[in-house]
């Protein structure tokens, strides 16, 4: 008789910077691990043996050969790659493929990549631990991500080909005319994730009623065309076609025929009457799919037939990969970590909430109230969309915003050194981020952190900072940990005075990788008592 293999569960947030993993077995152990949203371990450089023995800092805990096959890499770019042979776990002394381009610095770090994306990294890393086979497991995953976030915010998507009713070409150019700075004496377009524009010859009325079939006969050749010269992603939008969308469908189809690979048309994403938002998600949609579909794809196939995924929305919602779109995801890291912390802080006697989820790219927070508040329209960079999601403000003030002065002021953001090349202290040759400050002021335990810290390449950062501004020292640290709290709180009162609502009258809740470090500044800022910051705080959206 065949024995059932052993259901584990995993919980996992990927964010900017950090992937955050909760592991629970069949006897309810849980176990936790934190690694790089690249897909990377981070380790210190004690001292090179030879020319091909690495010597790492002793805190590194992987099991014997997990990291053999990694590719192995420091700040110095275009050297070779070079794989892990052997790692030694009972000595930390990795054995390399080959010789590096160059002698590794005593206290140098360095990174390894693994080739997985960080959630199945993460998984691996877990059962390892463990000594648990994932072939001998069924494993269920559940996931919260910000892939398409920061592929959106970085402008790395695809552009698709746009598809529209003949004379409205200039739809998504003109949008609402609503400025996005009203007092902005040069006024500024909202960028267009749509690449070329082919007006279709075809009508239908506002009863639903077809007055003129698609002009296949002239679209056909420019549309062959563009998917000859690399264009694989199209979107369609037609007028009227939330009433009746055959006209779409006749030139979706004609476009499968031609050589588009994915083709999206816009009463599928958003069947509702208002054309400008139906035509914006879809065509965000169409940017954003083929990189989900990538993600999507690479986590399934590693976790195997026997597995289950769903994946949080941007509703606070759990889905299964099927039913999923890109523009589904734009909140997904941040719905989940606002599901967990309001479980959190009801189960600690908490009705009136406020949450501070602040990450290594940027700051969430979102208020509640015994329910959720919800948005119909989501803006997220230059994209805005149709769509339900949880009412989260975002403002860029996370542990990786660079901090720098711009004549003779401080500066916080908007900026993010991201996963790399990450803070200064990293070791990675980033600059001055928020992490740094909170390390040179001794509100971050080095021993405690996720990664490598070299506190040393903070200092020499803030040195060159101190000589330009000719700022004490202390002056200089508080006031960047000043402007960051006060575009926090500013934040807060978007979602909590300007709605009518008392932020003194809630607790806060903080949690994210730099949650804690700020809590106390933003809610004396605000007038909050009640502060609550749990000690596993990155976890909390794995369990939404």
């Amino acid at each position: 008789m065949n024995k059932s293999p052993d259901k584990w569960e995993f919980f996992v947030d990927t964010g900017g910077t950090f992937t955050d993993c909760l592991g629970k077995g069949p006897d309810g152990k849980e176990v936790r691990v934190k690694v790089l949203s690249r897909g990377s371990l981070a380790a210190k450089v004690v001292q090179m043996i030879s020319s091909r023995e690495i010597l790492i800092d002793a805190e590194t805990d992987w099991p014997e050969n997990f990291p053999v096959g990694f590719a192995i890499s420091s700040e110095t770019k275009n050297q070779p790659e070079i794989k892990v042979k052997y790692w030694n776990n009972r000595e930390n002394i990795l054995f390399l493929s080959d010789e590096p381009k160059r002698r590794l610095i005593n206290g140098e770090a360095i990174q390894l990549f693994s080739g997985w994306e960080a959630p199945l990294l993460a998984m691996k890393l877990i059962l390892a631990r463990e000594k648990i086979d994932q072939a001998d497991c069924y494993i269920k995953m559940r996931l919260a991500t910000t892939r398409c976030t920061n592929a959106l915010l970085e402008d790395s998507g695809e552009k698709p080909v746009l598809f529209i009713t003949e004379g409205f070409s200039d739809l998504l150019e003109i949008g609402d005319q609503r400025r996005t700075e009203l007092f902005d004496l040069i006024p500024q377009k909202r960028r267009s994730f749509a690449g070329p524009c082919l007006e279709v010859i075809e009508r239908t009325d506002r009863t639903g009623k077809i007055t003129i079939e698609p002009d296949l006969l002239s679209l056909l050749p420019k549309a062959k065309m563009l998917a000859n010269n690399g264009h694989r992603v199209a979107v369609v939008s037609f007028l009227n076609s939330h009433i009746n969308d055959t006209n779409e469908k006749k030139v979706i189809e004609k476009l499968h025929a031609i050589g588009y690979e994915k083709i999206i048309g816009s009463a599928e994403i958003h069947p509702f009457i208002n054309w400008l938002p139906r035509c914006e998600s879809t065509v965000l949609e169409g940017y954003l799919q083929p990189i989900l579909d990538r993600y999507l794809r690479n986590i399934i196939f590693d976790l195997g037939q026997s597995s289950e995924l769903l994946i949080m929305n941007s509703a606070g919602g759990l889905m299964p990969p099927a039913e999923y779109r890109a523009i589904n995801s734009l909140l997904s890291g941040p719905a989940g970590g606002v599901v967990g912390a309001c479980s959190v802080g009801k189960r600690a006697g908490l009705n009136k909430i406020i949450n501070l989820d602040m990450g290594g790219t940027s700051t969430d927070v979102s208020r509640f109230s015994n329910s959720f508040g919800y948005q119909n329209t989501l803006r997220v960079g230059d994209a805005q969309l149709a769509g339900v999601a949880l009412d989260i403000e975002t403002v860029a003030a996370g542990g990786g915003s660079v901090c720098r002065i711009e004549n003779g002021r401080l500066k916080v953001g908007p900026e993010s050194a991201g996963a790399f090349p990450g803070p200064a202290c990293y070791g990675f040759g980033g600059p001055l981020c928020l992490t740094d400050i909170n390390l040179l002021l001794g509100r971050l335990d080095e021993k405690s952190f996720p990664t490598p810290i070299l506190i040393e390449a903070s200092e020499e950062k803030l040195k060159q900072y101190i000589e330009d501004s000719k700022l004490p020292r202390k002056e200089l640290l508080d006031g960047f940990i000043s402007i960051a709290n006060e575009s926090m709180a500013r934040a807060i009162r978007k979602i909590s005075v300007e709605q009518g609502y008392d932020p003194s009258e809630h607790g806060l809740i903080s949690f994210g990788g730099a949650g804690g470090q700020h809590a106390c500044g933003v809610a004396k800022k605000l007038g909050i008592n009640q502060i609550l910051s749990p000690a596993d705080s990155g976890l909390l959206s794995a369990y939404g």
